[in-house]
């Protein structure tokens, strides 16, 4: 089969290392800019191949999941309460009785059955589940479990993810809102999982545009980034926004990416996609395949999307539990999957070790009574799901017994009389130091003192 010009266009895509390096540290001596500057910058806009030093990024990148409108008890099927589970109850709402198993290693307990993703990973990299904040049923944006003193997660992510930089830092999905925090990144916003391709399927790449020359379009995107980036390194403040916004833009202008980022047949078949799944499971399908591409290309740091919005209040007696956990956990284990085989394009690092997934809701609905799945939580509490990349202590984080006792946890990480507030701020202040990669240092900002380096997750090797 013939290659398409965009194929030999981008394989062409190449500039010579010498050439660019000469070039940018001429630039920067006449610009007074050190060359340990100019060799910093390089890292950040062309990579170790051209700076020959690029370091792993400093924080990692998120996915984050807002199940509201009750479809966060979806998730409660891949990761029950452990004493909910192991009561073998046929009245509790645990769909897998009798075939529940402990995870061995996990720092607290954790059990799974037959339909939960990511069994194969490590016991530290294992999900850690937080219960947190407070039932807030019917409610597509919940706050009380994305809330860190006053910011929400979603844009503290994107402020700590601004060390690493990307051409569009966040992106959101519908009507999903990430809230606001200090230091907070710009968020692009798409309809669905299919706007995230046309964010980057730039018209001045295509057939015809001006830029569609490969030779012009490197030439420019690059000469333009460490250009833009040297004048930035003078400190001058009067042309930052300038530079920052037309630097995003030059990244991609001369790069068509949308063949790149699109879901492919194949893709849906390993997400075990088909025309029987559900419309709302491969929305989300969609949108986890294209956001392993954007992050292995570097593209993005961060993606919130609402996910399900069913009030799956028949789940139970409508049979659903026998089949959407099973298609649900293909489309989980294909993103790992993703995450696993794809590496990051500076550092060659495997995007699994190096992105963080919190999954938010309104409610998880009552564990213990299955019969029309009501609201109602015990303690009316809610929950927090979070993949650390081995950041975070695997296993639950409070507890909810077979008689409906609720247990929270205190500062120091043992149980606690149970505190909607204190219980929120620990799990989110713990997704923080996730991204962080354990820098406790830099998401204190934030934090405003809570410690989760050897409390709620491993300390920082020194």
């Amino acid at each position: 089969m013939a290659k398409s010009q965009t194929t030999i266009r981008d394989e062409r895509h190449q500039m010579t290392r010498r050439a660019l390096i000469k070039w940018s540290v001429a630039a920067g001596a006449a610009l007074g800019v050190s060359r340990a500057k100019v060799f910093e910058i390089l890292e950040k806009t062309a990579g170790k191949s051209v700076a020959q030093a690029a370091s792993e990024n400093p924080t990692t990148r998120s996915v984050h999941i807002c199940a509201g409108n009750g479809a966060l008890a979806w998730f409660t099927l891949f990761w029950p309460q452990v004493d909910i589970a192991k009561a073998n109850n046929p009245n509790f709402a645990w769909h897998q009785q009798g075939k529940q198993m402990d995870v061995a290693g996990t720092t607290n307990p954790l059990v799974i059955g037959p339909d939960t993703p990511w069994q194969a990973l490590k016991p530290e990299q294992q999900v850690t589940a937080f219960l947190c904040g407070q039932n807030e049923t019917h409610n597509n944006q919940p706050k009380s479990t994305a809330m860190l003193n006053g910011a929400n997660i979603f844009a503290v992510a994107s402020a700590l993810q601004s060390a690493s930089p990307s051409v569009i830092p966040v992106v959101t999905i519908g009507d999903q809102s990430v809230g606001t925090a200090a230091g907070q990144a710009a968020v692009s916003n798409v309809g669905n999982a299919d706007g995230i391709v046309g964010l980057f399927n730039s018209a001045a790449s295509r057939a015809g545009g001006l830029l569609s020359n490969m030779n012009d379009a490197t030439t420019y995107k690059t000469y333009y980034d460490a250009f833009s980036q040297l004048n930035r390194a003078r400190t001058s403040s009067t042309v930052q926004t300038s530079y920052n916004t037309a630097a995003g833009a030059a990244t991609f202008l001369g790069t068509n990416l949308a063949a790149k980022l699109a879901v492919t047949p194949d893709d849906l078949t390993r997400y075990g996609v088909n025309g029987g799944t559900r419309a709302s499971l491969t929305a989300v399908a969609r949108t986890l395949i294209i956001t392993a591409k954007a992050f292995q290309l570097g593209l993005t740091n961060s993606v919130v999307f609402p996910a399900f919005r069913d009030d799956p209040h028949n789940a139970f007696d409508g049979g659903d539990v026998n089949t959407v956990p099973a298609a649900m956990k293909k489309v989980f284990d294909g993103f790992m999957d993703d995450l696993t085989k794809y590496t990051d394009s500076a550092s060659g690092q495997s995007l699994k070790d190096d992105t963080v997934i919190s999954v938010h809701g309104d409610t998880y609905k009552n564990s213990r009574n299955k019969a029309g799945w009501g609201d109602g939580t015990d303690g009316n509490t809610n929950v927090v799901f979070v993949y650390g990349a081995g950041h975070l202590y695997s296993g639950w984080n409070g507890s909810v017994d077979r008689n409906g006792k609720v247990l929270g946890y205190g500062a120091d990480g043992k149980p606690a009389p149970y505190d909607p507030a204190a219980t929120a701020k620990f799990a989110t202040a713990s997704i923080a130091y996730a991204i962080a990669k354990r820098d406790e240092r830099l998401i204190q900002t934030f934090a405003n003192g809570t410690t989760i380096g050897g409390v709620f997750g491993p300390l920082k090797a020194v």
